[in-house]
């Protein structure tokens, strides 16, 4: 709040009945009255008393109804439809960082001052950019995202073909580059939304203590 930025974030069933609805914006769409709990204002002393925001119901098929809460309340400008594929982008996010950690591996900084840090953080960051660059690139014209090719992939094809650009004439480079953005292309990875195979925790209950259980996200249908 002191940023004046927007939030949006998934709630359980448990918070998604606590605020009260003020009034309906659409199917399964309400703005809400929503007070912080005293254990949320004691952490944040600058939370208000009472917040007004819109509470979003949705289901994914195969997967159990969830629940979101965000501050952006113009749904001309932010229908409901746009904030639930929003939400659900957060994953390609956690996909840049751990590109970053293992791919570039920049959490292995070797220098021994900070400005030598930053300096070896803004060169990685950068390359990240030229990488990202480089796959926009290659998918341009095609039925293809750049968030659909291997970021790994696509950066030891980036480093070899530097090599080879480096021995080659001038004339050849349009040739090479050429090359490499077709096999960019076909460094396809399987997007998480669409997998088939479950995590080890996806069909069980979660105990939450106090008596108090979570059915799991996804519906797990028994065969006859």
């Amino acid at each position: 709040m002191r940023r004046q930025a927007h939030y949006l974030l998934r709630v359980s069933n448990q918070i998604a009945g606590l605020p009260k609805r003020i009034r309906r914006l659409g199917p399964e769409e309400w703005v809400v009255r929503f007070r912080p709990s005293i254990y949320s204002r004691r952490n944040c002393p600058d939370l208000p008393e009472e917040l007004i925001c819109r509470l979003i119901r949705y289901q994914r098929p195969g997967f159990r109804p969830s629940w979101l809460l965000t501050s952006l309340m113009d749904t001309d400008l932010c229908a409901r439809e746009e904030l639930i594929d929003l939400y659900h982008r957060r994953w390609s996010i956690e996909t840049i960082y751990r590109e970053w950690k293992h791919s570039l591996d920049i959490q292995n900084l070797r220098s021994q001052t900070p400005r030598g840090i930053l300096k070896e953080v803004y060169a990685q960051l950068m390359l990240s950019n030229l990488v990202r660059w480089t796959m926009t690139e290659a998918v341009e014209g095609a039925d293809q995202t750049p968030v659909n090719l291997s970021f790994l992939v696509t950066l030891t094809l980036v480093r070899n073909a530097v090599g080879k650009l480096l021995r080659r004439r001038a004339a050849d480079y349009a040739e090479l580059s050429a090359r490499l953005l077709a096999q960019i292309r076909r460094a396809k990875i399987r997007k998480r939304p669409g997998r088939s195979y479950p995590r080890p925790q996806d069909g069980k209950i979660k105990n939450k203590g106090h008596g108090k259980y979570q059915q799991p996200a996804r519906i797990v249908r028994k065969s006859a």
